[in-house]
């Protein structure tokens, strides 16, 4: 419908000044604006503890991330990150430990890598399981709307990856095993729907540890998996002793859109495209003579199901076929009515076609109240690529030069046993991964001093 013109609102107007109850509209509906406004600019702050001063958790954070590298040879890098987990806290627990956990896999700290990834898949999964308690916790915790950083599929899909790596790098194949379904598991899951598997590299991984671990009929079943998740994974064998996995590019960023920044969007990094290309010990010996694309994590970012999508609105995906007209009936509504009112002098009408305009602008004006912030709160160590390559022999060397067009970088080897052998690398970008964005958010959550003191006794027995 065509939009009416000034006149026949003017008319319908003049229709219903009579009245009493319309000339109350303007100033309820400011109130009700006002009212909702007020009640919703700010969250009300949890207490903190107020038995230790600021400058005293200051300290004790410099103290837990002291103790926690001292006995660490290359981990001078992990101690802004440790600091960070004491001083924010409950609220970006999970993002700080998968932080501190895949710097610590990348410097070979497998100890810690291990006990941060336990924290973090522990923590999405009272939330993200596949079982009707966690049902019932995402229910709860969706509702307060007062979250703590628990990521968007993807990046729990990555934090199950991660751990599983920890485990195979332990020869535990079987607790590997069961990581990489649950990577692939999360990134089929949302706070409020489920979504088909087309994370190719979660169930080739849960295949290859199958290999490891002597069962090869299990491999090829979890090969046949991610084939029907990603075709690449028909050019990639899954029972070769030697595996290399190598990180190119950032994931994409997440940025706040629409009026009042309450729309996730993601942005990618203007970054130059790396591709593995072999991977070598020496100049004549190259156990690995080709690499395939085995995940597109931004691509994972941006879609559900394989489906890409505009904007993530309170949990749910916004796909770019889908038509938002709903919100319209009722300024229509009121449209007909006034115009009606004008053609026929029907104060009635008139009456239904103000309401109708009043019930459009509440609406509006409530859902602009209520939307809150995008939680743009990210992994930014995340690659883009994974690239994987395997080969026929076993290597002796422990590390890999992989060739990235004309220039190489190392891949390091994490899983060395009788059956397999796996190598992990990462690009020049290696560098977020000591590097972490965005000013420190001082924990204000009431659990903090709780939390503070697990993680004393998870990483040094205690303070």
């Amino acid at each position: 419908m065509k939009h009416f013109k000034l006149a026949p609102v003017v008319v319908a107007l003049c229709l219903v000044t009579s009245m009493p109850a319309h000339a109350q509209f303007g100033n309820f509906f400011q109130n009700l604006k006002n009212s909702l406004s007020g009640s919703t600019a700010k969250e009300p702050e949890l207490p903190t503890n107020a038995a230790i001063t600021p400058e005293q958790v200051k300290e004790r954070a410099t103290a837990f991330a002291e103790k926690t590298t001292g006995k660490m040879s290359n981990a001078s890098s992990l101690k802004p990150m440790l600091e960070r987990l004491y001083l924010e806290g409950e609220r970006n627990a999970t993002l700080n430990v998968q932080r501190i956990g895949l710097a610590a896999l990348h410097l070979g700290e497998l100890e810690l890598a291990g006990k941060m990834f336990e924290v973090a898949t522990n923590r999405i999964e009272m939330v993200y399981a596949d079982n009707p308690e966690a049902q019932k916790a995402k229910s709860l915790w969706t509702a307060e709307k007062v979250k703590d950083y628990k990521g968007e599929p993807y990046e729990r899909a990555m934090a199950h990856y991660y751990r599983g790596l920890v485990f195979a790098a332990k020869a535990d194949f079987q607790n590997a095993r069961a990581m990489f379904k649950q990577a692939e598991y999360q990134d089929t899951v949302a706070e409020s729907e489920v979504y088909g598997s087309d994370f190719g590299l979660m169930p080739y991984m849960a295949g290859w540890a199958s290999f490891c671990d002597g069962n090869a009929q299990l491999a090829k079943d979890y090969l046949s998996q991610a084939v029907k998740g990603d075709t690449t994974y028909e050019m990639i064998s899954v029972d070769k002793p030697l595996l290399v996995l190598f990180e190119t590019g950032r994931a994409p960023k997440k940025i706040g859109a629409g009026q009042h920044k309450e729309a996730l969007k993601f942005e990618s990094y203007e970054l130059p495209v790396s591709r593995a290309v072999k991977a070598c010990e020496n100049a004549k010996s190259c156990p690995v003579s080709s690499f395939q694309q085995g995940a597109d994590i931004g691509f994972q970012a941006t879609t559900r199901g394989g489906r890409p999508f505009d904007t993530i609105l309170n949990g749910k995906a916004s796909f770019k076929e889908g038509a938002d007209t709903v919100g319209k009936v009722a300024d229509t509504v009121g449209a007909v009515g006034v115009n009606l009112a004008a053609q026929t002098g029907n104060s009635d009408a008139a009456m239904i076609g103000l309401v109708g305009m009043f019930a459009g602008l509440v609406a509006k004006e409530v859902s602009k109240a209520t939307a809150a912030q995008a939680d743009i709160r990210e992994w930014e160590q995340l690659p883009n690529l994974v690239w994987v390559g395997t080969g026929s022999n076993t290597s002796t060397a422990e590390t890999l030069a992989v060739t990235l067009g004309s220039s190489t970088r190392q891949a390091k080897r994490l899983v060395n046993t009788s059956q397999c052998q796996l190598y992990l690398g990462r690009d020049s970008n290696v560098s977020v991964l000591d590097r972490v964005e965005g000013a420190i958010e001082t924990g204000v959550h009431k659990r903090d001093p709780i939390f503070r003191r697990e993680m004393e006794d998870l990483l040094n027995g205690g303070a």
